[in-house]
């Protein structure tokens, strides 16, 4: 099967922190778009489509019961367009109701001849097309009445709450709109696609979400036992599976609910409560360490992603089974109750010629075994390099 890989400035636009009715009061509206089609950039079909998909899956099983959801996938293609979705699909919100937006679709980062830097949100349809920046979304959510929250899965999309290298204006710092992004401004947002099998196409921020909430231990996604998922506490667990770009927040300790955790949870993954351990640094390897449990059998593998000028190159993925057997078969997992253990010691002298490794957890899912990541991690020489220069030089005092 062959997997292609494309960078997709994917923006999850989510209105719905203040969860005022999970207090008995108000309402959650959601309206979720993926845009695919594209005229001037490279088409992305159907990652968006199925990012709507898991994202609406996720908004029914983590908001209040009388959540309402809209989907829409490709289109609209204009600002105006999009203005005129927004005040149909809220036109009845009151103060105490809380909206939810979705976009999925390619950014485009900017910069003006004074510096400024921001990131425009490719509306397209297929036909017509046309760049959203942050002045004019913000007065366009800004007609909403009650909570809002703003979630972009967005090449660059760091750029606009100033997060990331280069990054010089938070777009929304005097605004009461909440904004979670997946990448930095300097950094691109990832999707997988295979040439088969009807699953084809996610975003891994998206897949990531997904698996924070559906497969995460309560003491991973929800340390102080609420009941509720905030902003602040969703980045965290966010920042600790997903790595091929950098999860940022505003404001950065919103602590307000964002989803809510249901009682009778049914984790959807087959790996639960992941975790990498810190890193292990010897003479010259370091050694990665993960825990993780098995709730259902279980194809699983290794990746490591090398990059290329600043990139990842996917292209040249080194692929490895897991070590676990079932009748000779390697890397088939059964669940049997037992934490699983496993360490990886990857070389300095190959980080040091790569300069940084992404490392991917995936599982194989379907007839097909397409693949799916359920964590990753960025393994960085320079970082590693410092890190052994700070701990020699505390031995020598």
């Amino acid at each position: 099967m062959k997997k292609k890989l494309l960078c997709l400035l994917l923006c999850l636009l989510l209105i719905p922190i203040g969860m005022k009715n999970a207090g008995g009061d108000g309402k959650t509206r959601c309206l979720l778009i993926g845009c695919d089609r594209f005229m001037s950039m490279p088409g992305t079909e159907p990652a968006s489509a199925n990012n709507v998909d898991t994202m609406a899956a996720l908004l029914m099983d983590f908001l209040p019961k009388d959540t309402k959801v809209q989907q829409q996938v490709n289109g609209p293609g204009t600002i105006g367009g999009f203005e005129e979705l927004i005040a149909e699909v809220f036109r009845d919100a009151s103060t105490a109701d809380t909206a939810i937006i979705y976009l999925s679709t390619h950014g485009i980062l900017k910069e003006d001849e004074s510096g400024r830097q921001w990131v425009e949100l490719l509306l397209s349809d297929g036909t017509d097309e046309e760049g959203l920046g942050p002045e004019r979304l913000r007065q366009i959510l800004g007609e909403i009445p009650g909570e809002k929250v703003l979630i972009l899965d967005a090449c660059h999309s760091g750029a606009m709450i100033g997060c990331g290298e280069g990054a010089n204006i938070n777009w929304f710092e005097n605004d009461d709109c909440r904004v979670l992004v997946s990448s930095g401004a300097d950094e691109e947002s990832w999707f997988w696609s295979a040439d088969k099998d009807g699953y084809t196409g996610t975003g891994y921020f998206t897949s990531a979400m997904n698996n924070a909430l559906r497969a995460s231990d309560l003491a991973q996604i929800d340390p102080n036992g609420s009941g509720n998922v905030s902003l602040e506490e969703l980045t965290a667990r966010l920042r600790e599976i997903h790595g091929s770009s950098t999860v940022y927040c505003w404001p950065e300790k919103s602590r307000m609910p964002l989803f809510s955790l249901p009682k009778d949870r049914k984790p959807g993954n087959r790996l639960r409560g992941f975790y990498f351990d810190p890193l292990i640094i010897d003479d010259d390897s370091v050694r990665l360490k993960m825990h993780f449990n098995i709730g259902e059998s279980t194809w699983l593998m290794y990746h490591k992603v090398p990059s290329k000028n600043g990139k990842w190159d996917f292209e040249h993925t080194q692929k490895q089974k897991d070590k676990e057997k079932k009748n000779l078969i390697r890397g088939l997992l059964e669940p049997d109750g037992k934490p699983r253990l496993r360490t990886f010691p990857i070389t300095l002298e190959e980080l040091a010629r790569q300069g940084k490794v992404l490392f991917q957890v995936v599982t194989l899912h379907g007839d097909e075994r397409t693949p799916v990541v359920e964590a990753e991690i960025v393994l960085s020489y320079e970082k590693l390099e410092t890190k052994i220069q700070n701990s020699e030089a505390m031995d020598k005092t």
